[in-house]
């Protein structure tokens, strides 16, 4: 179900990962810059890293805003959301998102048109078993597939990739 406010802002699908029912916010690390010819429609897809350690699920996102109104020192929060790949296997997905309608409207008014964008890096971890089938555990979890959620609500195509293990 989607939940809106008076501004008809449209958040992620999923359960916001939490912590003592609070929102965990997840600081944000700007990574660098670069330019494209074109400013493209959707948000860019990310790049992510997602390994399994001591029973969690770490995620390494680096991401990519055309805005330039700078995030580094804002938190963004994630959505986790069970699913089934198309191979039927079972998958987490991740959809970014801020919210604090504040930023959404400073990343607007900020938008660039130059086809600059200006690159992120977050970090998280998760061991929330909520939505996800008893009889399924963190460690069947092999892919996950991760959005950048611009609540407007146009998305990113999700970019999956393979949970490795550590040893």
């Amino acid at each position: 179900m989607e939940t809106t406010t008076d501004q008809n802002l449209i958040f992620p699908p999923g359960i916001t990962l939490s912590h003592n029912e609070q929102p965990i916010e997840i600081p944000v690390t700007k990574s660098g810059q670069f330019t494209f010819e074109n400013n493209f429609e959707d948000p860019l897809p990310s790049l992510v890293e997602a390994k399994l350690k001591d029973g969690f699920i770490e995620v390494k996102m680096l991401f990519f805003v055309d805005s330039n109104y700078i995030l580094t020192g804002h938190h963004l929060v994630v959505n986790q959301l069970f699913s089934i790949s198309n191979y039927g296997k079972p998958k987490l997905q991740f959809f970014l998102h801020t919210n604090d309608e504040k930023v959404c409207y400073e990343l607007q008014n900020h938008a660039t048109k130059d086809g600059t964008y200006h690159a992120y890096t977050v970090n998280f971890r998760t061991n929330t078993t909520v939505g996800i089938p008893e009889n399924i555990n963190l460690e069947d979890i092999k892919i996950v597939q991760s959005f950048v959620w611009d609540i407007d609500p146009k998305t990113s195509r999700g970019t999956e990739t393979t949970v490795q293990t550590t040893n």
